[in-house]
């Protein structure tokens, strides 16, 4: 009798899956499972070196509010005289690349010019990481942005920082910022519209309106409008730019720029000193080194390009 064709079938289990374990043998397994990520985070912290001025300035804020009543008033510029011709009015033509593309005029007067070129530093990022959306509309943003992109660095949590997660130096708790950004664009528009405008900043002169937009950033638009009034020999007021402080500025007689810079970097030694037995002096300096060589109106020695 011929072979059948077909080989004779064993019957088989069917391979047991997760599903057919106990539930205890299933949270047995979830729970080794997890082990080795108990003490991690979902966000990953940054390694800040000690003393970079990135986002220390807000646990200064209270200091800096105190520090205002007893803030030096330098050059307090005269109102009565208004048919005075305000300083530093000789314009300065820049033939190179600019931001905003125009030439840059060199005076306490002029609003929505073109600003020179950021400048390479030896301790920040050399890259210009703004996305250029507001170089024509807003020179002077756009100079502070590519500036502060630069000293702020980018997404995650930093140990005893009161903000929480922070995105370029956007903080995500509510007694902070209150929001999670996901790009530099988004971080643009928070600033643009929450800062510089609501704010008003925008009206200040291009000589010094970046430099009050990072202060503003750095210790709360509050706080470094109020410390700028102090600083310009004005009344002490947390609202914000108004025709006052823009005619103090059209007024000032000296070099505005540097002089707020010193100003900074008097404060923020003071507070290294203080709060930190002068550990974070260097990092400060450097900060201050950053902002002092990227105003609106300093020419660079080493334009950065984008």
């Amino acid at each position: 009798m011929a072979t059948p064709a077909f080989a004779k079938l064993s019957a088989m289990s069917f391979p047991k899956t997760i599903n057919d374990l106990s539930f205890k043998s299933r949270v047995d397994n979830a729970t080794d499972g997890y082990k080795p990520f108990l003490d991690k985070k979902a966000y990953q912290e940054l390694n800040i070196v000690p003393g970079e001025e990135i986002y220390t300035d807000r646990i200064i804020a209270t200091e800096e509010a105190k520090s205002e009543n007893s803030a030096i008033k330098i050059n307090t510029p005269t109102y009565e005289d208004t048919n005075a011709t305000p300083p530093n009015q000789n314009e300065i033509v820049y033939t190179g690349y600019t931001i905003g593309g125009g030439r840059v005029i060199q005076n306490y007067s002029v609003i929505g010019g073109s600003c020179y070129p950021a400048d390479h530093d030896r301790n920040f990022t050399n890259t210009i990481l703004t996305t250029g959306k507001y170089e024509k509309t807003d020179p002077a943003f756009e100079k502070a942005m590519i500036t502060l992109f630069r000293k702020e660095g980018g997404c995650g949590t930093i140990k005893n920082d009161p903000c929480g997660y922070t995105c370029y130096g956007i903080g995500s708790d509510p007694k902070c910022s209150g929001i999670v950004v996901s790009s530099r664009a988004e971080a643009e528009n928070f600033y643009y519209h929450n800062i510089w405008t609501k704010y008003k900043i925008y009206k200040l002169p291009d000589v010094i309106s970046p430099d009050i937009f990072i202060a503003a950033v750095s210790s709360g638009p509050g706080t470094a409008l109020s410390q700028f009034r102090v600083f310009l020999g004005l009344s002490s007021s947390t609202g914000p730019v108004d025709d006052a402080m823009v005619y103090a500025v059209q007024k000032y007689d000296g070099n505005i720029h540097d002089d707020w810079m010193n100003k900074r970097d008097q404060f923020l030694q003071k507070v290294a000193q203080k709060r930190y037995n002068g550990a974070i002096a260097n990092g400060y300096k450097n900060a201050i080194e950053l902002k002092r060589k990227n105003g609106c109106h300093v020419q660079p020695q080493q334009p950065l390009m984008r």
